[in-house]
């Protein structure tokens, strides 16, 4: 099976060169995307950024005139995000950075002189997170001072390809016949993405949720037996991620670094190719979506009067 995770190196590498304009200082900063455009909003939270930060992942947003809106769809033409785009503007929000493929962002950013990154085209969303994460680190270098090293994402793919390689496999017989629930605590936004590659690439049931949280409701499923079987899969930082994924008999997959930026990188390289082999033993191809299309249409019809 074609895995286009085995890309990622040279599309970080690529990804390191680009040129970030500059966008002024700031001291909030909102995140706006939705799905694989979403996620590594979420992932920038693990960065423990040094100004107030919020991710919004819908169309109705909470921001002002002293905020600096990153907003991403790799199609340009999310909904969502354009709605959410509007409401800001609508707001105040004089300071916008895109990150996009094309489509009406993209448009909307040349008409407003919104500075722009572009992605490459061809591929689906979840496939060009190193060009989304990347280029967001960048930004966050040019707003905050340059406090990351854009070079450490390159690495932690590259280093820890050979170990990703064999436990992508492991991991994905594990998961199969199973319903795979992903638990962490502060690591959580690498719990989801394990969720969300896995729901689709390999159109398969799968749960995340939020230690130590579910240690008081969530548990309890782990002390019946179902006719169906639920693998928990913890994803540890601390010792009561430990306990718990001992208690519940969880397979733990720890993360391969404690740099962030290498952690994020390696850990969502490990989430798509244990998608894509789970994908393979299931037989379905990764790339197709037959519902998600539908419901993108179904959602800009709902929304679309507040386009106007």
């Amino acid at each position: 099976m074609n895995n286009p995770y085995e890309k990622w190196v040279n599309f970080f590498s690529e990804a390191i060169k680009a040129e970030v304009p500059e966008i002024g200082k700031s001291e909030k900063i909102a995140y706006f995307g939705i799905g694989g455009s979403g996620i590594p909003g979420e992932a920038l939270k693990l960065l423990n950024l040094p100004v107030h930060y919020e991710v919004f992942r819908g169309y109705k947003v909470r921001v002002d005139e002293k905020t600096t809106v990153f907003a991403v769809s790799y199609s340009g033409n999310t909904t969502e995000t354009l709605v959410a785009l509007k409401e800001a503007e609508r707001l105040g929000v004089r300071k916008i950075a895109i990150i996009t493929g094309g489509g009406k962002i993209l448009e909307l950013a040349k008409s407003k002189g919104y500075p722009v990154l572009l992605l490459p085209n061809g591929l689906q969303t979840r496939y060009v997170f190193p060009f989304i994460f990347t280029f967001l680190v960048k930004l966050l270098n040019v707003t905050l001072g340059k406090i990351y090293n854009e070079v450490e994402l390159l690495e932690g793919v590259k280093e820890s390809l050979s170990k990703v390689d064999g436990l992508s496999s492991q991991l994905a017989s594990e998961i199969k016949g199973k319903i795979p629930v992903f638990y962490a605590s502060e690591l959580l936004p690498i719990a989801e993405r394990f969720k969300q590659e896995v729901n689709e690439n390999a159109k398969y049931p799968a749960f995340f949720s939020q230690l130590p949280e579910a240690n008081h409701n969530e548990i309890e499923l782990y002390s019946e037996a179902y006719p169906f079987k639920f693998q928990p899969i913890v994803i540890p930082s601390d010792a009561v991620d430990e306990k718990t994924a001992e208690l519940i008999g969880a397979v733990i997959v720890r993360p391969f670094y404690s740099s962030p930026l290498k952690l994020i990188s390696s850990m969502f390289l490990l989430a798509g190719f244990t998608s894509v082999r789970l994908a393979d033993l299931l037989g379905v191809k990764p790339e197709q979506l037959r519902l998600i299309p539908k419901i993108r249409e179904m959602t800009y019809k709902v929304l679309e009067s507040e386009l106007k």
